[in-house]
């Protein structure tokens, strides 16, 4: 049910936890969902529900569950990333201080929608969940040798741990 375009369309409709779901369990590691028409300004959502992160064993400093918007596949150097942390936190990573800035916050068994937006003019971006209040705009990793974004992925890293995580609903 993956639709190709400029849009990042994965599916039309909200089913969460229905057929058209992504779940990963940790059996799984990087799963690129979207390759698309390469996009200089945009904005990506997902939906995102963890089950039992009280169970996930440790991974830092990049927490979890990450969602990357990227150029080119999972492993490129320029991207815009979303993580989910084992405490509870989402964090975005801020490319100038090479960190992962924790700006929300979300509960096990709940959905909580997650915004990326980003523009070309000054090669940043901005993150919010739930409709609330945007972040700054931060420049993302490698934005000095940013183009433009042609790739949605996710990844879930759990060692020596259990549990899982949905994704939902990308547009």
């Amino acid at each position: 049910n993956r639709v190709n375009g400029a849009n990042f369309v994965v599916q039309g409709t909200t089913v969460f936890e229905g057929i058209k779901a992504i779940y990963n369990n940790g059996q799984a590691d990087s799963v690129i969902t979207k390759i698309g028409t390469p996009l200089s300004n945009g904005r990506q959502a997902v939906y995102v529900r963890t089950e039992s992160r009280s169970s996930w064993g440790e991974y830092e400093p990049d927490g979890n569950v990450q969602m990357r918007i990227s150029k080119g596949g999972w492993d490129s150097s320029t991207m815009a990333a979303v993580s989910f942390k084992r405490d509870g936190r989402v964090a975005y990573y801020d490319g100038v201080i090479d960190a992962y800035i924790n700006f929300a916050s979300y509960n096990d068994n709940e959905w909580i929608l997650v915004e990326v937006e980003w523009r070309s003019s000054d090669k940043t971006a901005r993150y919010r969940a739930n409709n609330g209040t945007w972040t700054d705009w931060l420049a993302f990793r490698n934005a000095s040798s940013f183009t433009d974004f042609d790739n949605v992925g996710f990844d879930f890293i759990s060692p020596g741990g259990s549990g899982g995580v949905y994704f939902d609903n990308l547009y």
